[in-house]
């Protein structure tokens, strides 16, 4: 840890080896918070004798917590597996998942997107009962403004009875009342309205994302117990990203903290840009009220930019005061930087062609001479409309470019391309759809031909469709075309048939196996991959609560997901080649790079115009402190902050004059407040789109090696899938083309589930039965329960048809009997560990390893058992021990037990294969991940094709190697 800390500057040695109380770490942008939170962490488990188990750390998104759960793996020399990283919401997902029935609410409830919620208010429109709001013409919509609604009064910690009773109060005192005579009526069907939503939420057993914040209070607040409990197991917590917490998860954080008061906020008040999310700036304002006695520590050296960015940037946010934190606490926090001044302008261009030209050839101009890579450059946009001009241009120049949006699945290409085959499945007549899909690759026809066949249909009456099927008295069509549409109305054919056999997501993976990828390139079409992946997924969710699957059904809630706003979520990858990133300021908040181009930075483009909520929460329901002052116009400004705090050596921010209407563009206020000169460039006559087009010369593409994202972990099945054969793995895990679940694989998972919930309650040192007090049932092993588990946790997703799942289910039930049999013949076992993940470091590689099963044997040694549901193999080969060999490893480096037993628990026989690891086993083990994982990083994927590998390969149909 002294190393560890020698590498500190005095502000966050002071922040992690802070002694105990309530702690505020003010973090500028750029100073490394992340660095200090982790560190804490490890200086108070080793100088503090605190377990992993007893530290919190929260923070306010996923991106955030995979971010500390990284750095957690890189410094935590054994292992953090009972350590709690979450975000808000997952933290009182999993306190509600066990806990929620004190208060009456199971742990089978289902958690609502935004947009899911759209689909189900729109489902239950009528039971809303809405006059002064019922919508005049589309009945959709105001559904997303109700929504807002509801979610900020649960950001706010509104009850339905809170609403409900000041809507009354209204009503009670009409006459005293200076507002319009239909305020409390308009009031009153609100509260209502948000009544009956609850309700209907929890009738339904659903619970959105406010709730699971809310409930949770509600378990805490009502019930003593458990609250303690969770007090006294939590000796420190820490919250990161402090200042984009909300009303409601402050309460939360302040309940679980209270007992020991060890309580940690990072943030910074600058960067707090997520109002639009419920965040409440008042939070961080207020900690120091709330803890008096909190010490604050100010990180201020700056370890990204140059110092004459910071110096623009402390300039430009200080017109925010007094409302800042630094006016507030009395505090400093101009940050400093060791490098010297960097490039920071504005430019002013003519017109937004003439801007998205010049951006473009400074990203071109620095790439040639050598001084960065493609990845190192990125374009901030205030907007996502803004960005498609920029993209554009990197496009005609061929620059490798990515639009980093965490919107917009459904407008990409080739995911049109699948739904425009699937509406055409839906209806053949569909002749928009048809029209697209005669431009596939597979299906290509002839444009002339197209003409030809369009014309002569228009003189029959034919729909497009009708005109293929009698393509042959249509004349002067070519031979090519001719044989392209038999092969289009075959396939159709074919895949209509299938839907009323198959479920959907086989269909699917066959469609893009067969129709898709053969027309895919990994240079060129990378992204496509992981769209086609993501809307599997997003088949494979709608499979799991769609009763029927019916294709009809999935392209409704596609079009409602449309029509509620949302076109699909994208998990952007940033690390798959060297691209300019294009992408909006929210999307780039705790990124960095070294040239940024901060554009259309003009007036009434940068800041925005105020647009106030459509339905305001009444002021009088608020329980923060409200801020006051311009809050749209300092919001802003924070965000123009983060943007310019990207950059570390250049900050390039742009505009343009001419935007097509009528009068110029102003340049933006910010401009000045940044201390910035406005320097107009004229870059002489400026082409419009078309003579640009005309008149660019070809230029050659850049040469683009494909950098593919490796896993930040290597599982077993990873590295023995890459020993099968690397092509086959680097398609499965780094393209992640879709594949059909295996019905044995889905099998195993419900198998090993079923037994984990089971035998939970043997598990030592268990809750169930002894954490508050002795009044709670003792734990249930009989039979009728296991069986009872086992049917709860069935699905018939992942099988070919019913006949297969039902004797897929049949078998489960056998194999169940026959483990109860067998255990029920021995006394129940001393288990330490179940499903138990530990991620041990071999080479300097993190191996993720999931345990099934250690139960702790009379001399105080372990056993580990891995249950499986195949065929048994009494003799093992090396090869089939390898994974109990490798779990040793990991459970003996990660803790202090002994294992003496390694044992395969066969479920279909009830055979127990049991053996013991020799010392030259395991650094044969330690070996043989050490060189696969090496192979894998040296990008090697070449072919291993074997008959009796390739028979089985999920790529088989689709591999030019396999062999038969």
């Amino acid at each position: 840890m002294e190393d560890v800390l020698a590498k500190l500057n005095d502000q966050q040695r002071e922040a992690v080896i802070h002694d105990s109380g309530p702690l505020l770490i003010v973090a500028g942008a750029g100073t490394g918070k992340t660095t200090v939170l982790i560190n804490r962490l490890l200086y108070l488990i080793e100088n503090k004798s605190v377990k992993t188990d007893n530290i919190l750390i929260v923070t306010f998104t996923e991106k955030g917590a995979n971010e500390l759960v990284v750095r957690a793996d890189e410094l935590l020399p054994y292992g953090y597996t009972d350590l709690w990283i979450y975000t808000f919401h997952s933290l009182a997902d999993r306190i509600l998942r066990d806990h929620g029935l004190d208060i009456g609410i199971g742990a089978d409830y289902k958690i609502l997107t935004q947009t899911q919620q759209w689909i189900f208010v729109k489902k239950n429109l009528a039971k809303f009962k809405l006059d002064y709001y019922a919508p005049l013409g589309n009945t959709n919509k105001f559904i997303g403004e109700l929504l807002r609604h509801f979610s900020r009064l649960k950001d706010s910690h509104v009850s339905s009875e809170e609403y409900l009773a000041y809507a009354e109060s209204l009503r009670q005192n009409q006459d005293n009342m200076l507002s319009g005579a239909d305020e409390p009526s308009k009031i009153w069907e609100l509260a209502n309205a948000y009544h009956t939503y609850n309700y209907l939420l929890l009738d339904n057993k659903f619970l959105d994302f406010g709730d699971l914040v809310n409930y949770c209070l509600k378990l805490l607040q009502t019930r003593p117990a458990i609250l303690k409990y969770y007090q006294q197991k939590f000796k420190y917590v820490m919250v990161d990203e402090f200042q984009d917490t909300n009303f409601a998860q402050y309460e939360l954080i302040k309940l679980l903290a209270g007992a020991n008061n060890n309580l940690t906020a990072v943030g910074d008040d600058d960067q707090s840009i997520f109002k639009f999310r419920g965040a409440s700036l008042s939070n961080i304002m207020q900690f120091k009220d709330d803890y008096k006695e909190a010490k604050e520590i100010v990180l201020t050296a700056n370890y990204r930019s140059r110092q004459n960015i910071l110096d623009r940037a402390y300039e430009f946010i200080a017109h925010n005061n007094p409302n800042r934190l630094e006016i507030k606490l009395n505090l400093n926090k101009k940050l400093t930087s060791s490098k010297t001044s960097g490039e920071v302008k504005y430019l002013s261009f003519s017109t937004m062609v003439s801007e998205s030209q010049a951006v473009v050839g400074m990203i071109k101009d620095l790439h040639q001479e050598g001084v960065t890579n493609w990845s190192d450059m990125a374009i901030l946009v205030r907007a996502n409309t803004t960005a498609e001009r920029f993209v554009d241009e990197l496009k005609r120049q061929n620059i490798p470019a990515q639009f980093v949006s965490l919107k917009g699945l459904y407008y990409k290409p080739i995911i049109l391309d699948v739904l425009a085959y699937w509406r055409l499945l839906d209806d053949y007549h569909e002749s928009s759809a048809l029209y697209r899909v005669l431009n596939f690759s597979e299906f290509k026809i002839n444009h002339l031909d197209l003409v030809n066949i369009l014309q002569f249909g228009k003189t029959k009456l034919w729909s497009l469709y009708e005109s293929l099927v009698n393509v042959s008295a249509i004349p002067k069509v070519g031979v090519e075309t001719n044989a392209n549409i038999v092969k289009l109305l075959a396939s159709l054919k074919k895949y209509s048939q299938a839907l009323k056999d198959e479920p959907l997501s086989r269909v699917y993976v066959n469609m893009v196996r067969d129709i898709f990828l053969p027309y895919l390139n990994e240079t060129k079409h990378l992204p496509d991959y992981a769209y086609l992946n993501q809307l599997y997924k997003k088949i494979i969710a709608f499979e799991e609560t769609s009763p029927t699957g019916l294709l009809k059904d999935f392209l409704e809630l596609i079009d409602w997901e449309l029509e509620a706003g949302d076109s699909g979520a994208v998990a952007p990858n940033l690390d798959d080649v060297d691209t300019v990133k294009v992408m909006t300021v929210h999307t780039a908040k705790g990124l960095e790079f070294k040239y940024v181009w901060l554009v259309d930075v003009v007036d009434k483009r940068f800041p925005t115009i105020s647009r106030g909520e459509a339905i305001p929460m009444p002021l009088e329901l608020a329980k923060e402190n409200l801020p006051v002052g311009d809050t749209h116009l300092e919001e802003e400004r924070r965000l123009f902050y983060v943007a310019m705090t990207r950059a570390k050596e250049g900050l390039i921010i742009t505009g343009a004059r001419d935007h097509g209407g009528v009068g110029v563009k102003k340049s933006s206020k910010f401009i000045a407040e940044a201390g910035l000169v406005e320097e107009i460039i004229d870059l002489g006559e400026s082409l419009n789109e078309l003579e640009r087009d005309l008149k660019q010369e070809a230029t050659t593409p850049s040469l683009v090696k494909i950098k593919y994202e490796l896993p930040k972990r290597f599982s077993f099945s990873q590295l023995e899938a890459y020993e099968r054969c690397p092509w086959a793995y680097k398609h499965l895990n780094l393209l992640r083309i879709p594949v059909s679940p295996k019905p044995a694989m889905t099998f195993g998972r419900v198998m090993h589930n079923t037994l984990c919930t089971w035998l939970s309650s043997a598990v030592i040192g268990s809750a169930q039965g002894n954490l508050f007090g002795d009044s709670l049932a003792k734990p249930d092993f009989s039979q009728a329960k296991l069986l009872k588990i086992y049917e709860d946790a069935w699905q018939d997703y992942g099988y070919a048809n019913r006949k297969e799942a039902e004797e897929y289910r049949q078998l489960g039930r056998e194999m169940l009997k026959g483990f109860y049999e067998v255990q029920t013949e021995q006394s129940m076992p001393t288990i330490l560990f179940l499903e138990k993940k530990f991620y041990p470091r071999i080479g300097g590689e993190i191996l993720d390893c999931t345990l099934d099963r250690v139960d702790k044997l009379p001399d105080g040694t372990v056993e580990i058992i891995d249950y499986k549901t195949g065929t048994s193999k009494p003799k093992p080969s090396f090869a089939d021990k390898r994974q109990l060999l490798l779990y040793q490893v990991a459970l003996e480096q990660l803790s202090e037990v002994k294992v003496s037993r390694l044992t395969y628990y066969y479920l279909k026989t009830g055979e127990q294969v049991t053996f013991t690891a020799k010392p030259a086993d395991l650094e044969k083990i330690n070996q043989w991940v050490i060189d696969t994982i090496k192979e894998i990083k040296s990008f090697d994927f070449t072919p291993r094709p074997e008959v009796h590998i390739c028979k089985y390969c999920d790529i088989s149909t689709i591999c030019e190697f396999r062999q038969t």
